[in-house]
């Protein structure tokens, strides 16, 4: 049997997780669903007069997704947070990876897949609830020539409104949505009390020392000038009536830095959670 991975004592894992934690699970996405009800109610309540808009589809969808997530994925590991639960996670029979394969399955996939099926099925009413509010009250006050446009619901996998496919910064979030799910958890190990909070200063500060070291720090090595387009090339200028000189680096340099970016983020986090995970001890 293989020690780092086995598909089938995973599934085991992944079954001994729901069994212990089914409730809490189902109480969540419950408490989920009717946050979200109570939600798209004030909104219809607050603006009948139109139909549910596009963009707040599209912000409450997005905004529920990650606040929500990173705060479920802080708590993944909260039983390390107590020395008799924590030492009875770290001897469960089942590597390190498939623990941390277990998170990723259960605080990113499953969640994912859930809030997603949550979401649209109390959209779809209620953008049918909104559309027919609105509709009533264009019959009574609409003046002549004025058309009634009603509302769809979004699609996020398309970035589709109305056959419109230039929200392509939906893609960005899904990207900050994972990125954002493996730093809490991997701060769920490295702070097992108060987790979410913990990682929320931490995640501040790095950004922070980034947006400083950036902003003052490189600048004062620099000759006189700014960034022209990416980090990769840089306009410098010696007078008021000087054009400037534009510096650019190779192209692949940045096509690099731009994928390191969007998509070893996430990577990076999982690997340091397992190694994290690894020499964990209470």
């Amino acid at each position: 049997m293989n020690q780092t991975f086995d598909l089938n004592r995973w599934w085991l894992l992944v079954g001994k997780h729901w069994s212990e934690n089914r409730k809490k699970y189902i109480l969540s996405l419950i408490a989920i669903t009717g946050l979200l009800l109570v939600w798209f109610f004030f909104v219809v309540a607050i603006d009948n007069y139109r139909p549910l808009k596009f963009e707040v589809q599209v912000a409450t969808y997005f905004f529920g997704l990650i606040l929500v997530g990173c705060l479920y994925s802080s708590l993944f590991f909260g039983d390390l947070a107590s020395k008799s639960k924590g030492i009875n996670y770290l001897t469960v029979p089942a590597s390190h990876f498939e623990k941390m394969l277990c998170a990723l399955f259960f605080a990113t996939i499953a969640f994912l897949i859930c809030y997603t099926a949550i979401f649209y099925m109390l959209d779809i009413v209620m953008v049918k609830v909104s559309n027919a509010i609105a509709y009533s009250n264009w019959q009574k006050n609409h003046e002549v020539g004025e058309i009634f446009e009603p509302d769809e619901v979004m699609n996020i996998f398309t970035a589709e409104q109305k056959g419109n496919n230039s929200h392509n910064i939906f893609h960005y979030l899904f990207l900050v949505y994972f990125t954002l799910q493996s730093a809490f958890i991997l701060g769920s190990v490295y702070f097992p009390k108060f987790s979410f909070i913990k990682t929320v200063i931490t995640l501040l500060l790095i950004a922070l020392f980034f947006s400083f070291f950036m902003a003052k720090v490189i600048p004062a090595f620099m000759p006189e000038g700014n960034y022209y387009r990416a980090l990769t090339s840089y306009n410098f200028y010696s007078g008021n009536n000087d054009p400037g000189k534009i510096v650019i680096l190779p192209e692949w340099i940045n096509t690099f830095l731009e994928f390191l970016i969007k998509f070893a983020l996430a990577p990076i986090f999982w690997l340091a959670t397992y190694f994290r995970l690894k020499e964990k001890e209470i």
